[in-house]
């Protein structure tokens, strides 16, 4: 259903959008090129930024200086894979990042929903420990599993220093890894999962943060049903053993 891409192909599904932006649905910006300032070049200040939409190359007024293509170009920090103790693969800064600074695009195969909680279910019977798939939308998920950029390896964390933020880009629903936070070159990014349980194993979380929800999919619906209800039986089978202990000791 969906269409595989790399870390330097958009993202892009039939059933998404049209393949071609029709000239009436492109979002152009009011901003002016300053030689003198070059924050002038569609920065914090642009209409198409403060929408989280880019820029579309011939049509923007500033030209080849808009600043707002980072999508487009690829404009990815420096970063680097790291073997972590415990939790696998994860990616590290390569350099400095700045707060509100673009990292890199989560690139992968555009799934829908149901296909989603299917392949999850179907990666854990296949014994597969890393399954990446983040939401697009309500209806549709990017599965980076088999083929995506280096975005798939970040981890979780309960206390991140990296957001994801969803974008516009062609006419298309675009995901991105953003700093929260000033980040130091040789610290590991992390983000929020926000992890959804559909059913299966647990997944226990190894963030380490102060404020660690111990369990991935903690905040998830599904989960809290589950959990609260084996809470539940454990606390009745555990009342029933102290009657029947009572009732002997009598």
């Amino acid at each position: 259903m969906g269409k595989i891409r790399d870390a330097k192909k958009t993202l892009s599904s039939s059933a998404l959008r049209p393949k071609k932006v029709k000239d009436d649905d492109v979002a152009i910006c009011f901003c002016k090129y300053d030689p003198n300032n070059p924050e002038s070049a569609c920065g914090d200040g642009c209409l198409n930024v403060m929408t989280s939409t880019e820029c579309i190359r011939g049509y923007c007024p500033c030209q080849d200086y808009c600043k707002n293509q980072r999508f487009q170009n690829c404009e990815y920090a420096k970063t680097k894979l790291l073997q972590t103790e415990g939790h696998g693969w994860g990616l590290l800064a390569d350099e400095d990042i700045k707060a509100g600074q673009f990292i890199i695009e989560y690139c992968g195969e555009v799934i829908s929903l149901e296909e989603a909680k299917h392949r999850s279910q179907s990666y854990e019977a296949q014994g597969l420990k890393d399954a990446y798939i983040i939401s697009l939308n309500s209806n549709y998920f990017i599965d980076a599993t088999k083929r995506g950029s280096l975005a798939r390896f970040i981890n979780h964390s309960c206390l991140p220093n990296c957001e994801t933020r969803k974008w516009t880009v062609l006419g298309e629903t675009r995901v991105g890894i953003f700093a929260k936070v000033d980040i130091s070159s040789g610290t590991e990014l992390s983000y929020n999962y926000n992890f959804e349980w559909y059913g299966g194993a647990t997944v226990c979380c190894l963030c380490r943060a102060a404020n660690c929800c111990l369990f991935l999919a903690a905040k998830s619906q599904g989960f809290q049903v589950i959990f609260f209800r084996q809470l539940l039986y454990l606390f009745e089978k555990f009342t029933v053993l102290i009657l029947i202990r009572i009732i002997l000791v009598d």
